[in-house]
């Protein structure tokens, strides 16, 4: 199997290098990138099996990086599986990665012991996804519907996102400033998000920047 890597940090390549030689089992290692533009240039240049890829990375200057990126791979490369490390807890996330094809998603902190079975599971032609990560998903859907997010928590994340600050947005909303902070914080417990920057991602990845 041919693997390409991509990671911007040149420790986790060697890393990566590294596992999969000592695991053998037929994997080689045909190329690797630190960026999205040098992945990209390097899949139309060398044919390869399976990609193993960090979800961020310095966007290249079209911009790809994060979930445009893998979207862009999936879209020119629609056979090609695709797996995802990534130290990013955030569930909506993880969630958008699957929904544009990827086959893969294993946490960085569990590589030892998930990377190669994550590997062999998808040569088997089934999906993968870390423990940890399956275990955040069932909790965004206690009911096996959609996240409990409502219309007006969406506006504000959309806002949020946009960098108005919560008194900017019950301005604009006609709301009161103590309505729009709980409706952030409802939508961030409910998204399992943690910060503003995972608010930020969760609100690119889903198309509301």
């Amino acid at each position: 199997m041919r693997v390409i890597i991509a990671d911007d940090h040149p420790v986790v390549l060697i890393g990566l290098k590294t596992s999969l030689r000592d695991y053998g089992n037929g994997l080689d290692v045909v190329g690797e990138a630190r960026n999205g533009q040098q992945l990209l240039d390097l899949l139309m240049q060398t044919p390869c099996d399976l990609l193993i890829t960090d979800f961020s990375m310095p966007a290249d200057i079209e911009g790809y990086d994060g979930l445009s990126l893998l979207q862009r791979v999936r879209e020119t490369y629609p056979a090609l599986p695709i797996l995802v490390l990534t130290m990013l807890r955030n569930p909506a996330l993880v969630q958008n990665m699957v929904s544009v094809g990827v086959r893969g998603v294993v946490d960085k902190m569990a590589m030892a012991k998930e990377l190669m079975l994550a590997i062999d599971v998808i040569r088997a032609g089934r999906s993968y996804l870390s423990e940890r990560m399956r275990r955040q998903i069932e909790g965004m859907y206690p009911t096996g519907g959609e996240p409990m997010v409502s219309k007006r928590e969406i506006e504000v994340i959309r806002f949020l996102a946009q960098g108005l600050t919560v008194s900017e947005i019950a301005r604009r909303l006609e709301r009161s400033v103590k309505t729009i902070s709980q409706q952030k914080r409802d939508a961030m417990r409910k998204l399992n998000l943690e910060s503003d920057k995972q608010l930020y991602d969760y609100a690119r990845s889903i198309g509301l920047l």
